[in-house]
């Protein structure tokens, strides 16, 4: 079984019985299963992981994509309110009645012969109700300059996290 290592002056050669043989071939073939199955299970895990990663990343933009979905639906159906609101108005806008109304009631404007009596109270809730109409449309311009600034930040983000992807590849 002993291998004679060929020196400098060992003019003999090494001689393998049959047997000694059969077993480091079997031995090779065995060590080489082992590898193969290694490398098999290796590229397995590795694909899975790969897989994992790119399902995770899809998935969170899937999450982020139906929340703006939801909240565009939202917005969408508070426009179509205003819009009919709106159609309303304007259907109204050339009845005479209505116009009247409006003019009394926006520029306080009187017909010959009326008096116009203003109460403190009625006074005090239309300044609320421009006050809060006024807060109302700076709290939604400042709802949509956020998003735009958050959207904006996710793109930039977005961007930079593709740019390392790419540059960590090639």
């Amino acid at each position: 079984m002993a291998k004679k290592r060929r020196s400098q002056f060992d003019t003999q050669e090494v001689q393998w019985d049959d047997e000694e043989l059969k077993q480091r071939i079997e031995t090779r073939r065995r060590q080489n299963a082992v590898r193969m199955r290694r490398r098999k299970l290796l590229t397995l895990v590795a694909i899975i992981v790969a897989f994992t990663m790119l399902a995770t990343m899809c998935g969170k933009d899937i999450v982020r994509l139906k929340a703006e979905n939801r909240a565009l639906r939202k917005q969408q159906i508070a426009l179509e309110q205003q819009r009919d609101e709106l159609q309303k108005e304007l259907k109204n806008a050339n009845n005479q009645e209505y116009i009247r109304e409006q003019a009394k009631k926006q520029l306080r404007l009187l017909n010959p012969g009326e008096i116009l009596f203003t109460f403190e109270e009625e006074e005090a809730e239309d300044k609320a109700d421009e006050a809060k109409e006024k807060k109302e449309e700076k709290k939604s311009d400042k709802a949509k300059k956020d998003k735009a600034d958050k959207d904006k930040a996710d793109k930039e983000k977005d961007k930079t996290d593709k740019d390392k992807d790419g540059g960590s590849d090639g």
